[in-house]
Parts: C-alpha cells; sequence; structure tokens
C-alpha cells in the first residue's frame, strides 16, 4: 500500500473512465443514468470534457508514480483524496435523488477505498512514507 500503486491503480481508473466519457459518453450515460434520455448535447459535450480531464489526470498520475518522496508527489495523494471525497458525496446524492442507477454505488464504493488509501498514506510520517515510495 504506497503512493506508487495508488497511483497506478487511480491512473488505470481514470484512463479507463476518461477514454470511455471522452469517446463514448452515452455508454456511460446508458450504465448510469436512471433515464439514458437525459443525455443531450450539453451533457455529451461535457462528459466529453471530463473525460479528457481524466485522461490528463491518469497522464499526470502515471509520471508521478515513479518519483521520490518530494512536495508534489504529496500534493497528489492529497488531491486523490479530495477529489474522491468529492466523488462519493456527488455519486450518492445522485444515486439518492433518482438520477444515477444502482450501478453508481460501484464509483461510490472505488471512490472509498481509494479516499482511504490515501488518508492511509497522507498520515504516515515523512520518513515512513519516503521508505514506501
Amino acid at each position: 500500500m504506497n503512493t506508487k500503486n495508488l497511483f497506478t491503480c487511480v491512473a488505470a481508473v481514470c484512463l479507463l473512465f476518461g477514454i470511455t466519457l471522452a469517446f463514448m459518453p452515452e455508454y456511460i450515460g446508458n450504465q448510469y443514468l436512471a433515464d439514458p434520455a437525459m443525455m443531450n448535447p450539453v451533457t455529451r459535450m461535457l462528459s466529453q470534457s471530463y473525460g479528457s480531464s481524466l485522461i490528463a489526470i491518469a497522464v499526470a498520475l502515471g509520471y508521478a508514480r515513479d518519483s521520490g518522496p518530494t512536495f508534489a508527489r504529496k500534493a497528489l495523494v492529497f488531491f486523490v483524496l479530495i477529489s474522491n471525497l468529492a466523488l462519493i458525496v456527488i455519486h450518492t446524492m445522485a444515486i439518492l435523488n433518482g438520477l444515477e442507477t444502482a450501478t453508481a454505488w460501484l464509483t461510490v464504493g472505488m471512490s472509498v477505498v481509494f479516499t482511504a488509501w490515501s488518508g492511509m498514506l497522507l498520515s504516515q510520517p515523512e520518513n515512513r512514507a519516503a521508505v514506501l515510495a
């Protein structure tokens, strides 16, 4: 459970969702939206924009996974923590309000794991985190 493994896992998930959102937003809409008819040109464009951001995050995490214990690496772990906390809240609210299907609970579960993992890494003392890097 080190930052290299965290960055690799998060990068893989970001790349998978990023490519799908950027190039096949209707597929994600059919899987996640309770009413796929809500997908319109605006939501398609927003999905593609978010997908391209996820691809960029995957590339950044991919490059950072082999870096040493730096402030930038710690900032990326903090980014993973905060972004996954936000995903937990957003998807939970969307599911409970009937906007997303139960499939989104898998995303919530995955985000809980990434949040706990990054929180555990951030709570370690600096010298121990450097050994685990």
